[in-house]
């Protein structure tokens, strides 16, 4: 198994931590290396899960390992996200009685003496091992006596319930795709506020990472508590895959089926960005995310799903009016459903570019196989999955005439294969999945006439999830040159 050396202290204090932008130098990039959660999937809770398919779960580690092979071969230093909580469990009592805690909070398994199994399921958890704890919350527990054992509160455990079929504690397939339950954007962590109960627990895995890990609790990164303005804060849901940090003050957030208005107010109101640009998402599983669609590849480029350019309105949402009169709710102010004509005229940018497939129809493959959800390596630079149509395809086209560097990982389709969803490893050099259309695909549309560099990865066994190589990474840090 692969593993993730946490880096010596000195590189912590030496060169820091934080974001300043979606295609800087990446440098540092959390990820989660799938396992038994996984092996908890069936046909017949995957709906409940997320998942589209059960994967191949040997299949999955090999693309994901793969992915970060290419990641690491372009000097970014990945580190695993079960790592860092194992770490931060056995080096703080508090952190993991503040795990517990959560836990306890977000349970959902139902009883008809319920304090009786939450008192139950706290004393069992509080007898685990800091491994056992994190191996619990990731993996799941199931009600049997191979993991639940003999002791008197297992006794009770099984006494309460009485559904083989329920995990006494839920497993986390998602937490494949990192980006979404927290962002860094410059010194400040956004622990969000996820829409479905199945990825409940994956917030407190972070917010108790970011708090209590030995080297990234001291590091410099503030936890910005964004829900403090909401009284229903369960209302209020944002991910990951939806929020863009352009830079200098501006945050791009797509407003959708995971990401609600109620919480896009609740950051305009911290005062911590200059300008909030929210882009409107039609609220269906296909387009879950912004970055399933609308992707950075370098300072002045993104992916872009072409059906949804003329389609989604582009909002700015202001707390202030121009004499900096503060206004009792923030104002949302349309700026048109034309998305390239909106971002250019809002970013003061005439000259950004947009890739995508050569023509709709490609495109809705590209999409499909999440080629879009590119992360950028440098500027212009991009990893995404391989695959597509090599002509028509997106990589092509990022990558033509030199515009851009892909680096390609195998796949299936190319949005159901997600290759708009690229991660910028740096200015126009990203990550997508490998296949699609070779000819009108994405992938070739970036890289004509050299515009992008793009890495291209394996999709098997990642695609089921539905998501990219952007939903699987999340950089700590990213420099802004």
């Amino acid at each position: 198994m692969c593993s993730s050396p946490i880096l010596p202290r000195h590189a912590w204090n030496k060169n820091g931590v934080g974001v300043q932008s979606e295609c800087g130098k990446l440098d540092v990039v959390l990820m989660h290396r799938p396992g038994q959660e996984l092996r908890r999937l069936t046909k017949t809770n995957i709906e409940q899960l997320l998942f589209d398919a059960v994967p191949d779960v040997n299949q999955t580690q090999k693309s994901h390992d793969a992915f970060v092979k290419c990641l690491r071969t372009n000097g970014v230093h990945v580190l695993y996200m079960k790592d860092l909580l194992t770490q931060t469990l056995v080096n703080s009592y508090d952190a993991c009685q503040t795990l517990i805690d959560g836990i306890i909070s977000n349970y959902s398994l139902k009883s008809k003496r319920q304090q009786e199994l939450l008192t139950a399921v706290r004393q069992w958890l509080g007898n685990r091992t800091a491994k056992q704890l994190a191996d619990d919350i990731v993996h799941g527990v199931t009600r049997t006596h191979h993991e639940l054992g003999s002791s008197a509160a297992a006794q009770t455990i099984f006494k309460e319930t009485n559904s083989d079929t329920e995990f006494i504690i839920p497993p986390l397939p998602n937490l494949l795709f990192s980006r979404d339950a927290f962002s860094v954007i410059e010194k400040n962590v956004f622990i969000w506020n996820m829409a479905k109960p199945a990825r409940r627990n994956e917030p407190l895995i972070y917010r108790v990472i970011f708090q209590y890990h030995p080297q990234l609790s001291t590091s410099g990164l503030k936890i910005v508590e964004w829900q403090t303005t909401i009284a229903e804060q369960q209302m209020a849901t944002v991910e990951g895959g939806d929020v863009a940090y352009l830079g200098q003050g501006i945050l791009m957030i797509g407003c959708g089926e995971r990401t609600n208005r109620l919480a896009i107010e609740a950051l305009a109101r911290t005062g911590v960005f200059e300008q909030i640009i929210a882009v409107m998402i039609p609220p269906q599983r296909d387009y879950m995310h912004l970055d399933t669609v609308l992707s950075s590849v370098g300072k002045n480029a993104f992916t872009l799903h072409g059906p949804l350019a003329y389609k989604m309105d582009v909002f700015t949402v202001e707390t202030h009016d121009d004499n900096n009169n503060k206004f009792i709710n923030p104002k949302w102010i349309l700026y048109g459903c034309d998305v390239r004509a909106a971002l250019r005229k809002l970013l003061n940018n005439n000259s950004l570019r947009f890739y995508d497939a050569v023509d709709e129809a490609t495109s809705i493959e590209e999409q499909r196989e999440c080629r879009h959800n590119v992360v950028a390596i440098d500027d212009y630079h991009v990893v995404t999955y391989a695959g597509g149509n090599p002509e028509k395809g997106i990589v092509n086209q990022m990558t033509r005439n030199g515009a851009c560097s892909v680096d390609v990982i195998p796949s299936q389709e190319e949005q159901r294969e997600c290759r708009h969803n690229v991660v910028a490893i740096d200015d126009y050099h990203v990550v997508t999945y490998a296949g699609g259309n070779p000819e009108k695909g994405i992938v070739n549309q970036m890289t004509r006439n050299g515009a992008c560099s793009v890495d291209v990865i394996p999709s098997q066994g990642l695609l089921e999830g539905g998501g990219g190589a952007h939903c699987m990474t999340n950089a700590i840090r990213r420099r802004s040159e």
